[in-house]
């Protein structure tokens, strides 16, 4: 079965029983296929991961060396 959205060439009016009608003619509009995780190999599926929680990982080891660092500046004299 094609996934498609119904175009109206005309205008669109509505019946008495709620129906579309159409002055023009109907056509059918192709759209993509919606995205399925499932179709992707497991090795990019696992490099998507890896990077994710890199990304995670490495602004957390950036914000505790921020504050190590602001720590340093502020208190430089304690331990």
């Amino acid at each position: 079965m094609a996934s498609g959205a119904l175009i109206c060439e005309g205008t669109v009016t509505i019946a008495n029983d709620g129906a579309p009608l159409c002055s023009g003619m109907w056509h059918l509009m192709a759209l993509p296929e919606p995205f399925d995780p499932s179709q992707l190999p497991i090795a990019d599926l696992a490099a998507m991961f890896v990077f994710g929680f890199g990304l995670v990982g490495l602004c957390c080891v950036l914000g505790i060396v921020g504050r190590l660092l602001l720590n340093a500046i502020h208190n430089p004299n304690k331990e």
